[in-house]
């Protein structure tokens, strides 16, 4: 055997030694250890409730599922067509480490002309107990209910700022 891979081979073992044990049980010391990666938030998809025109009073809201985007109308709102999107969310971050994701409980929207309406009852389809897979990431949808009050209008925006933590 030549000399050189001999030297590689013996300079690998320590490392091979010294690594954890993966079928014992985690020490705290383990389970308190930081991230190795940061957890990152990429927004793939905005939420968007597409477009709807007032009728009489012109107070309702529409409502976008989190699981499938589809879109519904109630009260005094006519809906115009358009497509409307669940928001979708890829976190990337430490293999198979459990997070922690909030949401706030409303959104005030604003438009050019003064107009506002407020997003409440955001929603997402991560399970109870949210964690990154394997290769370390984590893909999500979100939805809401926008509710809008008599003399609303405009092109309404807003940002809802999603938290996202290491448990």
């Amino acid at each position: 055997m030549d000399r050189r891979a001999l030297f590689a081979l013996l300079a690998l073992l320590p490392i091979q030694a010294r690594a954890q044990c993966q079928l014992c049980k985690p020490t705290a010391k383990a389970e308190a250890a930081p991230p190795g990666r940061a957890l990152t938030i990429e927004i793939q998809s905005s939420l968007n409730f597409s477009r709807v025109a007032q009728k009489g009073s012109g107070s309702g809201s529409v409502i976008v599922n989190e699981r499938s985007g589809a879109r519904s109308v109630s009260g005094g709102l006519v809906d115009l067509g358009g497509m409307s999107l669940k928001g979708s969310v890829r976190l990337t971050g430490d293999p198979l480490r459990h997070i922690r994701i909030s949401l706030p409980s409303s959104i005030r929207l604003t438009s050019a002309d003064g107009g506002s309406a407020e997003v409440v009852d955001l929603r997402t389809d991560l399970p109870g107990d949210p964690a990154l897979d394997a290769t370390g990431s984590l893909n999500f949808s979100f939805g809401g209910r926008l509710v809008v009050s008599g003399g609303t209008s405009g092109d309404l925006r807003g940002r809802i700022p999603i938290v996202a933590d290491y448990q």
